[in-house]
Protein backbone atom coordinates (compact mmCIF):
# COMPACT_ATOMS: atom_id res chain seq x y z
CA UNK A 1 0.00 0.00 0.00
CA UNK A 2 2.53 2.98 1.02
CA UNK A 3 4.78 1.96 -1.82
CA UNK A 4 2.20 2.92 -4.33
CA UNK A 5 3.86 6.70 -3.47
CA UNK A 6 7.35 5.37 -3.97
CA UNK A 7 7.31 2.84 -7.09
CA UNK A 8 7.36 -0.10 -5.03
CA UNK A 9 10.00 0.56 -2.27
CA UNK A 10 7.35 1.04 1.12
CA UNK A 11 8.77 3.92 1.95
CA UNK A 12 5.90 6.52 2.78
CA UNK A 13 6.15 8.04 6.52
CA UNK A 14 8.92 10.45 7.06
CA UNK A 15 9.70 14.51 7.46
CA UNK A 16 11.59 16.40 4.77
CA UNK A 17 11.65 19.61 2.95
CA UNK A 18 8.69 20.76 0.97
CA UNK A 19 9.24 19.58 -2.54
CA UNK A 20 7.70 21.37 -5.34
CA UNK A 21 6.31 20.23 -8.67
CA UNK A 22 7.97 20.37 -11.99
CA UNK A 23 8.04 23.77 -12.52
CA UNK A 24 8.50 26.53 -9.93
CA UNK A 25 5.63 28.53 -10.75
CA UNK A 26 3.56 25.39 -10.88
CA UNK A 27 1.34 23.92 -13.87
CA UNK A 28 -1.00 25.52 -16.01
CA UNK A 29 -5.10 25.31 -15.97
CA UNK A 30 -7.12 26.80 -18.10
CA UNK A 31 -9.51 27.35 -15.28
CA UNK A 32 -10.49 30.55 -12.99
CA UNK A 33 -8.73 30.28 -9.42
CA UNK A 34 -12.07 30.25 -7.82
CA UNK A 35 -12.91 26.97 -9.80
CA UNK A 36 -9.50 25.24 -9.28
CA UNK A 37 -9.96 25.65 -5.44
CA UNK A 38 -13.38 24.69 -5.24
CA UNK A 39 -12.77 21.33 -7.39
CA UNK A 40 -9.21 20.73 -5.58
CA UNK A 41 -11.09 21.14 -1.94
CA UNK A 42 -13.56 17.90 -2.96
CA UNK A 43 -10.52 15.65 -3.99
CA UNK A 44 -9.41 12.49 -2.42
CA UNK A 45 -7.78 8.71 -3.07
CA UNK A 46 -10.02 6.34 -3.78
CA UNK A 47 -9.26 3.13 -4.76
CA UNK A 48 -6.15 4.37 -6.99
CA UNK A 49 -3.32 3.40 -4.45
CA UNK A 50 -5.15 0.55 -3.47
CA UNK A 51 -3.44 -2.99 -2.85
CA UNK A 52 -4.24 -6.47 -4.64
CA UNK A 53 -7.26 -6.36 -1.95
CA UNK A 54 -8.86 -3.45 -3.87
CA UNK A 55 -8.79 -1.91 -0.42
CA UNK A 56 -7.30 1.74 0.06
CA UNK A 57 -6.06 2.91 3.27
CA UNK A 58 -4.27 6.39 1.79
CA UNK A 59 -6.78 9.59 2.44
CA UNK A 60 -6.63 12.85 2.06
CA UNK A 61 -8.13 15.18 5.07
CA UNK A 62 -8.85 19.03 4.02
CA UNK A 63 -7.38 21.18 6.76
CA UNK A 64 -7.75 24.77 4.98
CA UNK A 65 -8.37 26.39 1.53
CA UNK A 66 -8.30 29.51 0.38
CA UNK A 67 -7.90 31.62 -3.36
CA UNK A 68 -4.42 31.08 -2.83
CA UNK A 69 -3.40 27.84 -0.98
CA UNK A 70 -5.13 24.58 -0.21
CA UNK A 71 -3.56 22.27 2.72
CA UNK A 72 -4.61 18.35 3.46
CA UNK A 73 -2.91 15.78 6.10
CA UNK A 74 -2.06 12.65 3.93
CA UNK A 75 -3.64 9.78 6.16
CA UNK A 76 -2.02 6.58 5.85
CA UNK A 77 -3.83 3.74 7.64
CA UNK A 78 -4.98 6.13 9.99
CA UNK A 79 -2.21 8.13 11.03
CA UNK A 80 -0.64 11.04 9.78
CA UNK A 81 1.98 10.71 7.29
CA UNK A 82 2.47 13.92 5.81
CA UNK A 83 1.08 17.56 4.35
CA UNK A 84 0.11 18.41 0.79
CA UNK A 85 -0.56 22.19 -0.03
CA UNK A 86 -1.47 23.37 -3.75
CA UNK A 87 -0.50 26.95 -4.01
CA UNK A 88 -2.70 28.44 -6.55
CA UNK A 89 -1.67 32.00 -8.59
CA UNK A 90 -3.97 33.33 -11.50
CA UNK A 91 -2.22 33.26 -14.83
CA UNK A 92 -3.69 34.75 -17.84
CA UNK A 93 -7.32 33.41 -17.66
CA UNK A 94 -6.59 30.47 -15.73
CA UNK A 95 -4.26 29.68 -12.74
CA UNK A 96 -0.94 28.18 -12.29
CA UNK A 97 -0.72 25.24 -9.32
CA UNK A 98 2.22 24.22 -7.73
CA UNK A 99 2.32 21.15 -5.85
CA UNK A 100 4.26 20.72 -2.43
CA UNK A 101 4.44 17.93 0.13
CA UNK A 102 6.30 17.41 3.53
CA UNK A 103 6.26 14.57 5.31
CA UNK A 104 5.32 13.87 8.93
CA UNK A 105 7.86 13.02 11.67
CA UNK A 106 7.58 9.13 11.85
CA UNK A 107 9.49 5.96 11.98
CA UNK A 108 8.79 4.43 8.58
CA UNK A 109 11.19 6.48 6.48
CA UNK A 110 14.10 4.93 7.95
CA UNK A 111 16.59 7.48 8.08
CA UNK A 112 15.65 8.35 4.39
CA UNK A 113 13.02 11.23 5.27
CA UNK A 114 15.40 14.20 3.77
CA UNK A 115 16.56 12.35 0.43
CA UNK A 116 14.67 14.45 -2.46
CA UNK A 117 15.08 11.42 -4.33
CA UNK A 118 12.78 10.06 -2.12
CA UNK A 119 11.04 13.08 -1.29
CA UNK A 120 10.32 13.37 -4.98
CA UNK A 121 9.02 9.82 -6.07
CA UNK A 122 6.12 10.22 -3.44
CA UNK A 123 5.22 13.99 -4.54
CA UNK A 124 4.84 12.83 -8.25
CA UNK A 125 1.51 10.70 -6.81
CA UNK A 126 0.52 13.90 -5.92
CA UNK A 127 0.35 16.13 -8.63
CA UNK A 128 -1.05 13.35 -10.53
CA UNK A 129 -4.04 13.32 -8.16
CA UNK A 130 -4.15 17.18 -8.48
CA UNK A 131 -4.09 16.98 -12.44
CA UNK A 132 -6.69 14.15 -13.03
CA UNK A 133 -8.38 15.94 -10.70
CA UNK A 134 -8.29 19.64 -12.54
CA UNK A 135 -8.46 17.49 -16.24
CA UNK A 136 -11.66 15.42 -14.95
CA UNK A 137 -10.15 12.30 -16.09
CA UNK A 138 -9.24 8.93 -14.18
CA UNK A 139 -6.24 8.82 -12.12
CA UNK A 140 -3.74 7.28 -14.26
CA UNK A 141 -1.49 4.83 -12.36
CA UNK A 142 0.63 4.10 -15.24
CA UNK A 143 1.28 7.44 -16.12
CA UNK A 144 2.44 8.26 -12.44
CA UNK A 145 4.98 5.21 -12.64
CA UNK A 146 6.54 6.07 -15.40
CA UNK A 147 7.22 9.02 -14.12
CA UNK A 148 8.83 7.72 -11.14
CA UNK A 149 10.59 5.26 -13.12
CA UNK A 150 12.38 8.35 -15.32
CA UNK A 151 13.07 10.13 -12.18
CA UNK A 152 15.02 7.11 -11.36
CA UNK A 153 16.65 6.16 -14.22
CA UNK A 154 18.04 9.73 -14.21
CA UNK A 155 19.06 9.78 -10.91
CA UNK A 156 21.57 6.21 -10.47
CA UNK A 157 24.32 7.79 -8.41
CA UNK A 158 21.32 8.95 -6.03
CA UNK A 159 19.48 5.63 -6.17
CA UNK A 160 22.69 4.13 -5.34
CA UNK A 161 23.47 6.28 -2.12
CA UNK A 162 19.29 6.08 -0.82
CA UNK A 163 20.13 2.09 -0.97
CA UNK A 164 23.13 2.25 1.16
CA UNK A 165 21.74 4.64 3.03
CA UNK A 166 18.77 2.08 3.70
CA UNK A 167 20.51 -0.62 4.04
CA UNK A 168 22.69 0.82 6.88
CA UNK A 169 19.85 2.17 8.76
CA UNK A 170 18.42 -1.17 8.49
CA UNK A 171 21.42 -3.13 10.34
CA UNK A 172 21.55 0.09 12.88
CA UNK A 173 18.31 -0.51 13.95
CA UNK A 174 18.48 -4.22 14.24
CA UNK A 175 21.73 -4.13 16.34
CA UNK A 176 19.73 -1.06 18.58
CA UNK A 177 16.92 -4.01 18.51
CA UNK A 178 19.27 -7.02 19.02
CA UNK A 179 21.12 -4.61 22.28
CA UNK A 180 18.03 -3.59 23.73
CA UNK A 181 16.73 -7.26 23.72
CA UNK A 182 19.85 -8.59 25.65
CA UNK A 183 19.77 -5.60 28.20
CA UNK A 184 16.39 -7.14 29.25
CA UNK A 185 16.92 -10.30 29.40
CA UNK A 186 20.31 -10.03 31.25
CA UNK A 187 17.89 -7.92 33.92
CA UNK A 188 14.93 -10.40 33.79
CA UNK A 189 17.43 -13.51 34.77
CA UNK A 190 19.82 -11.64 36.61
CA UNK A 191 18.64 -8.82 38.04
CA UNK A 192 20.52 -5.56 37.51
CA UNK A 193 24.09 -5.51 37.43
CA UNK A 194 25.72 -5.02 41.32
CA UNK A 195 22.11 -5.86 42.69
CA UNK A 196 23.02 -9.59 43.64
CA UNK A 197 23.61 -10.16 47.31
CA UNK A 198 22.17 -6.99 47.90
CA UNK A 199 19.21 -6.62 50.81
CA UNK A 200 16.01 -6.03 49.56
CA UNK A 201 14.54 -3.67 52.10
CA UNK A 202 16.21 -0.98 53.78
CA UNK A 203 13.92 -0.18 56.76
CA UNK A 204 15.25 1.17 59.75
CA UNK A 205 13.78 0.36 63.48
CA UNK A 206 12.56 3.67 64.72
CA UNK A 207 12.74 5.16 68.34
CA UNK A 208 8.85 4.40 69.15
CA UNK A 209 9.12 0.80 67.73
CA UNK A 210 9.01 -1.78 71.34
CA UNK A 211 12.20 -4.35 71.22
CA UNK A 212 10.14 -7.76 70.87
CA UNK A 213 11.99 -10.91 72.61
CA UNK A 214 12.65 -13.72 70.51
CA UNK A 215 10.30 -16.88 70.76
CA UNK A 216 10.79 -19.18 72.94
CA UNK A 217 9.35 -22.55 74.03
CA UNK A 218 6.51 -21.64 76.27
CA UNK A 219 5.33 -19.40 73.33
CA UNK A 220 4.55 -21.85 71.31
CA UNK A 221 1.54 -23.00 72.93
CA UNK A 222 -1.38 -21.28 74.24
CA UNK A 223 -1.73 -23.07 77.53
CA UNK A 224 1.77 -22.09 78.55
CA UNK A 225 3.99 -24.99 76.56
CA UNK A 226 3.86 -27.70 74.53
CA UNK A 227 2.64 -31.29 76.20
CA UNK A 228 1.98 -29.16 79.39
CA UNK A 229 -0.97 -30.68 81.13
Amino acid sequence: MRGAFLGGSALILGTGAYVGGAFDQGEYYAIAPVDVESRLAGMNFGSELAGDSGDSSIRLALRSRGPSLLRWDLMVDGERAGEVRANLAPADSGTRVNVTFKFAEGEGMMGLEEDPLVNGIARIAMEEKVDSTLDGRAFDKRRMQARMAAMIAANPGKVAAMQKSLRDNIEREMEEVDRDFSEDYRSREYGEPGSYGKPTSYGKPTMSAKPQRPTDFEDTHADGGWGKN
